[in-house]
């Protein structure tokens, strides 16, 4: 959300993860212009201004609001423009409430928080992830790369989901094709 910061964007926030061999052990997302404060602790619970959440229950894709991240059609790179439209077409034709928040760590706190169904991120920045992933796993959440390997800091990318979506979300990446195919 640094952009969106920058333009005056409340969709913006602050992110701290801590990192013990490589695993988030704890997080933390401080969203000020919406007086929202995330933490958590590898082995929850998730904490919304210093309040337990539940945990995430089984969602269904059709029913759920899916966080897309940073999007160009003319993205070169590791996720070209091509794949990323390909992704969000074929997600559009199962859940038509895609959002582009254009705050990774805002994403991943609501995927945490049961507002996002899921999240998807097309960049590789630990900064963007660490934090979030702590608390979408305290929260009992799955977080990996978009091929569906678990998320390390060496990853580059991020599908966060509550349990029943993100192995739906994989299935529909699998059938979009590899990156290298666009």
């Amino acid at each position: 959300g640094t952009f969106n910061y920058a333009a005056g964007s409340p969709m913006a926030g602050m992110l701290l993860g801590l990192l013990h061999d490589g695993a988030p052990v704890a997080g933390l997302t401080w969203l000020p212009f919406f007086d929202q404060r995330y933490t958590a602790v590898a082995g929850g619970p998730l904490m919304r201004n210093e309040v337990a959440r539940p945990q995430l229950g089984d969602v269904v894709l059709a029913d759920a609001l899916i966080g897309a991240g940073s999007f160009s059609a003319d993205a070169r790179g590791l996720f070209p423009g091509r794949y990323r439209i390909a992704v969000l077409e074929n997600l559009s034709r199962v859940s038509s409430r895609l959002r582009m928040h254009g705050s990774t760590g805002l994403d991943l706190a609501y995927v945490a928080d049961g507002i996002l169904g899921a999240s998807i991120s097309f960049g590789g920045h630990v900064w963007d992830h660490a934090a979030g992933v702590a608390l979408v796993q305290a929260a009992g959440g799955v977080v990996t790369d978009l091929a569906g390997e678990p998320w390390s800091p060496a990853s580059r990318s991020a599908l966060a989901a509550a349990p029943g979506v993100h192995a739906q979300i994989l299935d529909i990446l699998r059938s979009t094709g590899t990156p290298e195919d666009f």
